[in-house]
């Protein structure tokens, strides 16, 4: 699913009436309504102030001078409605804008975020033509709510899209009119605030966005493209360790080690020290050892389902 989506709106672009009516300064317009200055475009305007779903970003200070159209809430939008935002706001070939950044998601419900940690592996190339420097983070109090990789603006991002809906639902009871409807979580979420759902993301943004989905039109291609081409699940798909007598020699301690390292430090790091111990043979050991990196207790998922499952949210989004 797509979840966000930036896009360059070229410099000589005919603005709707709407939009140009918060370019007139006019005085009687509400202060939240005008174009406000911003560090790298020339102003930044609001357009939910006349209907639309967005935020303008006017005129680039650097390079071609383009303005950038920030798309709100993508993921509750079909590619039709998409389209006719774009449209509302300004006279453009829809098909021809540049896609600045793209976030594009993956749901997993039952798989908890700690689960990930011990199981999930980043590959990253030697090179920083992809990612640039590696950076990863784990977040979160007591148990891990949010892993991140990579650096900006190519991330991946694993984090606890319940607790994340919590908070924003938190937020709502706040600004809610004590008149007003009380709120329902499921109502407003469509889940439960018992449930389990995991959201795996990857942003991409910036010179870095792939070839095959660097324009509009190319976001037809989103069900071929793989975001998550780079990443690993390491697992032994059984629930439980092995014993000590279906291990040779001391192998079940080594083993039991690594499994436990694995879960203390998260599988990204552990690799990354196993890798420096064994002079870059941590693959190899990783293999012979993969008993030791079991689901346990909770439900576990394969990479290949981790692609299905945004596939078919991608195929539904642009197909409505």
């Amino acid at each position: 699913m797509i979840d966000k989506l930036d896009l360059r709106i070229p410099k000589d672009a005919r603005w709707s009436a709407a939009v140009e009516k918060i370019f007139s300064y006019d005085p009687l317009i509400p202060f939240s309504a005008r174009v406000h200055p911003e560090l790298h475009y020339e102003g930044r305007a609001d357009l939910r102030t006349v209907g639309f779903d967005a935020i303008l970003h006017v005129k680039c200070r650097h390079g071609e001078k383009h303005s950038k159209l920030e798309i709100l809430d993508v993921g509750k939008k079909s590619h039709s409605e998409i389209v006719k935002l774009i449209e509302d706001v300004a006279a453009v070939e829809v098909d021809q804008l540049g896609v600045m950044r793209i976030d594009l998601t993956a749901d997993i419900p039952g798989v908890t975020v700690p689960w990930f940690k011990s199981h999930v592996r980043f590959k990253y190339k030697r090179t920083d033509r992809e990612f640039g420097q590696l950076k990863y983070g784990l977040v979160g109090h007591g148990e891990v709510e949010t892993i991140v990789s990579g650096s900006r603006p190519n991330v991946y991002r694993l984090y606890n899209k319940t607790k994340e809906c919590e908070f924003q639902f938190a937020r709502m009871l706040r600004k809610l009119n004590p008149d007003a409807e009380p709120l329902d979580f499921k109502k407003e979420f469509g889940l439960k605030e018992t449930d389990i759902l995991t959201r795996f993301e990857r942003q991409c943004g910036g010179s870095r966005i792939p070839a095959e989905i660097s324009t509009f039109r190319c976001l037809q291609n989103l069900p071929d493209f793989n975001p998550f081409a780079h990443v690993e699940i390491i697992s032994s798909q059984q629930h439980s360790l092995p014993t000590p007598q279906e291990c040779e020699g001391l192998n079940y301690y080594t083993g039991l080690g690594m499994h436990g390292e694995a879960r203390r430090v998260g599988m990204q790091n552990f690799r990354k020290q196993l890798n420096k111990q064994s002079k870059g043979n941590a693959a190899k050991i990783i293999e012979r050892y993969r008993r030791f990196f079991p689901d346990g207790s909770h439900v576990g998922i394969s990479i290949e389902e981790i692609v299905d499952s945004y596939r078919r949210s991608t195929i539904e989004q642009l197909s409505a």
